[in-house]
């Protein structure tokens, strides 16, 4: 097929003009991130705990990952063999509180920096991209949750929640509400490891020793990488929205799906 110069001239133009008009607006989105960053009322930065969170990762990721596959199969021969519901309840507690652990100071240490995508889903740290969704299911299945890490990752947050078996937990929060946000946590939460959802982002909460963290792949200024945040100083705070957690670490029946080794099927 020929095309006139008229013709040419303008699918020229149509081609220049689409990726300016990408640039564009992820500018205007940048720019307006900034804003609200500098907007934002927060004086002193409130920094993670270094006492109780690695933040420097530890040895190779596959040994970490196979650690952890150790710890799974040791708890889970505890389990069963406990005689009472008592003692199982004891040994789920444990797996908990383990597993919190294994996820937040063994393997998202690797994943730090590793950079944000919308597109992306590598499951190797810091090679390639990952996008939020990915980062949190990615992370899940390495921590021995057999999940299908592509199906969740593609679902909303809200089914991302469910697929834990927890209905959401709404909590709604903006920029002049970070502490109210906090309290809220603190009071309506049991420390451990959730999973948050927003209209168009997902990501890990951390509560523990009273704080409030965001571990997550950030799309946000000035990050686009995987970060953990406190609470008082996240731009996952910076819009008036609602936000949607469910438990992962409190959670029993999850807990006791990840120790038995049963998969756990997406719903949509």
């Amino acid at each position: 097929m020929r095309f006139s110069t008229l013709e040419k001239s303008f699918m020229a133009a149509i081609a220049i003009a689409v990726p300016l008009f990408v640039v564009a607006s992820r500018l205007q989105n940048h720019q307006f991130q900034k804003a609200a960053l500098m907007a934002k009322k927060v004086v002193v930065a409130t920094r993670v705990d270094s006492s109780t969170i690695v933040i420097t990762p530890k040895g190779d990721y596959a040994r970490q990952k196979q650690e952890v596959s150790a710890a799974q199969s040791r708890l889970k021969r505890l389990y069963l063999q406990a005689n009472t519901q008592v003692e199982k309840k004891k040994v789920l507690d444990s797996a908990g509180r383990y597993l919190t652990n294994a996820i937040v100071n063994q393997l998202v240490p690797h994943w730090y920096g590793t950079p944000w995508s919308f597109e992306g889903y590598t499951e190797t740290p810091k090679k390639g991209e990952i996008a939020c969704g990915y980062f949190v299911s990615t992370v899940l299945n390495h921590a021995g949750l057999k999940i299908n890490r592509f199906k969740m990752a593609q679902q909303a947050p809200d089914s991302e929640i469910k697929t834990l078996h927890q209905q959401p937990i709404g909590i709604f929060f903006n920029a002049e509400s970070v502490s109210a946000f906090q309290d809220s946590v603190r009071t309506l939460l049991k420390e451990g490891l959730y999973i948050f959802g927003l209209s168009n982002h997902v990501g890990f909460l951390l509560h523990q020793k009273g704080q409030v963290y965001f571990i997550h792949s950030s799309g946000y200024f000035p990050d686009y990488k995987v970060v953990i945040e406190h609470a008082s100083n996240s731009p996952v705070l910076y819009y008036p929205q609602d936000c949607r957690l469910g438990e992962i670490t409190p959670n029993e029946k999850l807990v006791k799906q990840w120790l038995l080794g049963e998969t756990v099927v997406v719903q949509q």
